[in-house]
């Protein structure tokens, strides 16, 4: 009976992530998602209590997909660290590439979306075993000598991962996997030795860096998603009177532009945001808006 469920639950997620490849998320209802397993809108509850529980048990799968291949590569005999970790980087980039028009609109609708994108739990619970794993591997390969640089080389090892998985993602793209993974291993291997070679001061260490994401991240959101939100928020009221509407623009084209200023200046912003706050249609998210700029604000002049 609870194999008949799991393989009830994995036909519904397959069928799920196919949709959402196809149309995005958003435009993907539970009902869809019900036709295209052959099943009843009731049936698809009995699985999943809601859209929200089906996504997050969409990429438990897909982690699972991912990291069951990866820990058979650590445990693999006969092979060296640094084998070991030029397969496993291939295993990845080469799941990550299957699960390409699934993860691409996924991130289309992110970069479109105004909620707050916050990860699972399990996932920013499973960031500081990754960073120790990371760095025991590194030590493996190079040494102890490398231990004090191993988180920043974690972020190196990930930003480079993005950005291959990027460039991978082209639909033009002339890369294959396996010369990435090789490039990846030889670009590791010439930071690492530079770094024990100069004995420069580390910039975060590992402990430090999982110490921050163990943390968690505080509740965000853009101040252009803010902006935005406002922008929609004027455009459906009918409460303004003439002129202020216009008025209302002008003052979230002028923070808008101060935003992305990497300095923006404080007196620019107090004055454009006493402009908004006066309207009522506008006053929770201007709210959050100041909210968040003080902070912002704050944070540059600390640093």
């Amino acid at each position: 009976m609870a194999d008949r469920t799991a393989d009830k639950k994995t036909q519904i997620i397959k069928a799920a992530m196919e949709l959402y490849a196809d149309k995005g998320p958003g435009s993907t209802s539970m009902q869809d998602i019900a036709e295209r397993c052959g099943i009843s809108k009731g049936s698809l509850y009995l699985s999943f209590k809601s859209k929200e529980e089906l996504e997050e048990s969409i990429f438990l799968y897909c982690f699972r997909l991912i990291s069951r291949p990866l820990l058979a590569a650590d445990h693999a005999p006969g092979r060296t660290p640094r084998e070991k970790l030029r397969e496993q980087i291939e295993i990845l980039l080469h799941h990550l590439y299957e699960l390409r028009e699934f993860l691409l609109r996924q991130v289309q609708e992110w970069v479109g979306s105004t909620r707050d994108k916050k990860p699972a739990e399990w996932m920013r619970h499973l960031q500081p075993t990754l960073i120790a794993w990371f760095g025991k591997r590194l030590s493996e390969i190079y040494g102890p000598g490398i231990a004090p640089y191993s988180g920043d080389l974690w972020l190196f090892a990930d930003g480079m991962v993005g950005a291959y998985v990027r460039a991978l993602f082209h639909p033009f793209s002339p890369l294959k996997v396996p010369a990435i993974a090789d490039h990846f291993i030889r670009l590791l291997d010439m930071v690492a030795a530079g770094l024990i070679e100069g004995k420069a001061e580390p910039l975060l260490s590992a402990s430090r860096l999982a110490e921050l994401i163990s943390c968690g991240e505080p509740p965000f959101r853009h101040p252009l998603q803010l902006i935005r939100r406002l922008r929609e928020l004027a455009a459906a009221s009918d409460s303004f009177q003439a002129g202020e509407r216009e008025d209302i623009e002008v003052s979230l084209s002028v923070l808008e532009e101060e935003v992305r200023l990497p300095l923006p200046r404080r007196a620019v912003i107090n004055g454009m945001l006493s402009n908004l706050t006066g309207h009522p249609a506008l006053a929770e998210a201007c709210g959050e808006l100041e909210a968040l700029l003080t902070a912002y604000l704050e944070h540059l002049n600390r640093n």
